[in-house]
């Protein structure tokens, strides 16, 4: 009987066994059950942009014109109250060039002074202190120089260029207005109208080298038309 009972109890864990073995393949055999396979995550697909809403358009800020001024013309300087006309012979005197200058001058309300020296040349003039001593009696507000005639074959009229400097300096110190009346010829000059042209500054140079003129005796000196005409085209 005892032997059984053993026999009995070795069947039943052998059953157990057998069952746990079997529900383990199910167990397993569910989970490897290709119907219960996970599928792969898809990746995420981007949301489209919120569509943009246009607005009612927005004003842009013109920067305002800036206004267009007008120059002011420019103004015409006073007429000069006193005129010196100094240099050599071709002055004039009381005749030729100041004769026809000074009515012009005068009529503007200006008071005109003229001053001559015969034979001199603009080295010579330079050199003397007659300027000076003309600008401070006279005291004008224009000179006008008539230098250059006595120097029109001097063999290098380069050399007076510095001359040709200190006379200008002088007349037109304080800022004063002056004028360089260069020569006009009867004959070929050997540069001297180029030089005072070239270095008479901060003085103007009016150039009548070129002008045909009536002449004196000498046919050198213009005389009362060839100074009236002188004067016009300065003028």
């Amino acid at each position: 009987a005892r032997a059984g009972r053993k026999l009995a109890a070795r069947a039943g864990r052998v059953v157990s066994q057998g069952m746990r073995i079997a529900f383990g393949c199910v167990t397993l055999a569910a989970c490897s059950s290709p119907g219960n396979t996970a599928k792969p995550a898809s990746p995420p697909v981007a949301s489209p942009p919120p569509a943009t809403v246009a607005g009612p358009p927005v004003a842009t800020a013109t920067p305002e014109s800036t206004p267009v001024v007008a120059s002011a013309a420019p103004q015409t300087p006073p007429p000069p109250k006193v005129v010196l006309q100094l240099g050599d012979s071709f002055v004039g005197g009381y005749n030729g060039l100041a004769k026809a200058l000074a009515p012009r001058f005068e009529a503007m309300g200006a008071h005109f002074v003229r001053d001559w020296q015969d034979s001199v040349g603009i080295a010579t003039y330079d050199h003397e202190r007659r300027i000076e001593n003309l600008l401070a009696k006279h005291k004008p507000d224009l000179v006008i120089v008539t230098l250059g005639a006595n120097d029109v074959s001097v063999p290098f009229p380069a050399v007076l260029a510095k001359n040709v400097q200190s006379i200008a300096r002088k007349v037109s110190s304080g800022g004063r207005a002056c004028y360089w009346l260069a020569p006009p010829l009867w004959k070929k000059d050997t540069g001297i109208v180029e030089v005072i042209r070239q270095n008479a500054a901060p003085c103007k140079v009016f150039d009548g080298s070129h002008l045909k003129l009536a002449r004196g005796g000498d046919g050198i000196h213009p005389n009362d038309t060839g100074g009236e005409t002188w004067a016009e085209a300065f003028f």
